[in-house]
């Protein structure tokens, strides 16, 4: 029998509308082994208190401030000094010229389900257990994870997905996660990027000032893919044109 070992997978999207104005979308997540999941979340808490902040604040990327700037910074050395957590993120550009019936995924819908599968299928592995937890949102929300988990499951050319895999679906709310408003941020930073908001001046606002702290850590732009088997910040970019990169 083989070892399970359980892995938390905290998801969450970025510009996911089909007519919200946004020519791009991203969805991510962030895994975290099961049993430090009370470590990492009481060190986040105490990371907040230490800068001021009331440790049930929910950090989101609408919401920055310039005068948090610094706990900004900490928190993304926290995210880079630990080992155990890894995030990987897709980014979907192209959003406003995809063409539906040419590739027989009748509507937006069923390529929202499809992002998710090109951003699941390398990672989940059929000799771990995983909890994918997503943000409470709107009352479509489970219905549409139930299909991505069964599409994930039935997709037959998938090299990595079998039968007997065990894959289950929770949703929690963020304000209660540190690990969700992590990756808020981190989809945040990558969706401004990439909406050609980011300025890189010395009078350019937080969120410019966030991105440039990111990419200097990780030594990455945040409009560029890295390398499929970068482990610890993956960086995923899908084109409409059939390219998958």
């Amino acid at each position: 029998m083989k070892k399970k070992v359980d892995f938390l997978l905290y998801s969450d999207e970025s510009c996911p509308l089909e007519h919200d104005g946004n020519d791009v979308m991203a969805i991510g997540f962030i895994y975290c082994p099961q049993n430090l999941k009370e470590k990492f979340f009481r060190e986040l808490r105490e990371l907040k208190v230490k800068h001021g902040i009331d440790s049930w604040t929910e950090i989101k990327w609408t919401k920055v401030t310039k005068g948090k700037m610094n706990y900004y910074k900490e928190l993304i050395d926290y995210f880079y000094n630990t080992k155990e957590l890894g995030v990987r993120i897709l980014l979907a550009k192209g959003k406003t010229k995809l063409d539906h019936d040419k590739f027989n995924q009748g509507k937006y819908i069923n390529w929202y389900y499809k992002m998710y599968y090109f951003l699941l299928n390398k990672v989940i592995d059929e000799n771990y257990s995983y909890f994918l937890l997503f943000d409470q949102k709107e009352k479509e929300t489970l219905y549409r994870l139930k299909e991505v988990k069964r599409r994930l499951i039935n997709h037959k050319n998938s090299y990595s997905i079998h039968k007997n895999f065990d894959f289950e679906i929770k949703q929690i709310n963020s304000r209660e996660s540190e690990l969700m408003q992590m990756l808020d941020l981190f989809l945040g930073a990558v969706t401004y990027r990439n909406r050609n908001l980011y300025k890189n001046n010395a009078g350019a606002g937080v969120k410019d000032e966030i991105v440039k702290y990111i990419e200097g850590k990780y030594g990455c732009k945040l409009n560029e893919k890295t390398s499929p088997y970068e482990m610890k910040f993956n960086l995923f970019i899908w084109n409409p044109i059939g390219e998958y990169r």
